[in-house]
């Protein structure tokens, strides 16, 4: 049996495999549609756990991710993101997200365009309980590119 707090203070349990992946799913609705759409950083102590790794960035537990949102939410202040679609098989939940935000801040080594963009990005989430503990994303950065009118990015070298 899973212990499950919710955002509004409620607890549940669920003791069928069926119920913990659609919990899972709704936690990672939560990172895309309050925590980053709505900078609802409190939310991250809900959804990842203290010991979370995000390899991609090195960024590790809750602060970590407020990290994250806050550095993108810097880039692009106006983000809405969409879940479009999930499926949850094992620990793992895959996450298809509409993004669409104006850069005002710059991204990634890319300065402000001021152009708005709309992408998809692929979130892959490991949860262990109802908590995630690994994050993957992925997403067309030249696609991004081209929408926000950048020609070039400069890459540092590899040691």
């Amino acid at each position: 049996m899973t212990d499950i707090g919710s955002s509004n203070g409620a607890r549940a349990t669920t003791t069928d495999h069926t119920g913990l992946q659609e919990l899972r799913k709704r936690r990672i609705a939560l990172l895309f549609e309050r925590i980053i759409t709505h900078n609802e950083l409190h939310l991250a102590d809900e959804v990842f756990a203290e010991d979370f790794h995000w390899p991609q960035f090195d960024l590790h537990g809750p602060d970590g991710v407020r990290t994250w949102v806050t550095d993108f939410r810097a880039a692009f202040p106006d983000v809405l993101d969409t879940v479009q679609e999930q499926v949850a098989e094992g620990d793992v939940v895959i996450t298809r997200v509409r993004v669409i935000g104006t850069q005002s801040g710059e991204f990634r080594g890319l300065p402000p365009s001021g152009r708005r963009a709309d992408f998809t990005a692929v979130g892959i989430d490991r949860f262990r309980g109802d908590k995630v503990v690994e994050r993957t994303a992925l997403f067309d950065f030249v696609d991004l590119m081209r929408q926000l009118g950048h020609t070039r990015l400069d890459l540092p070298g590899v040691a």
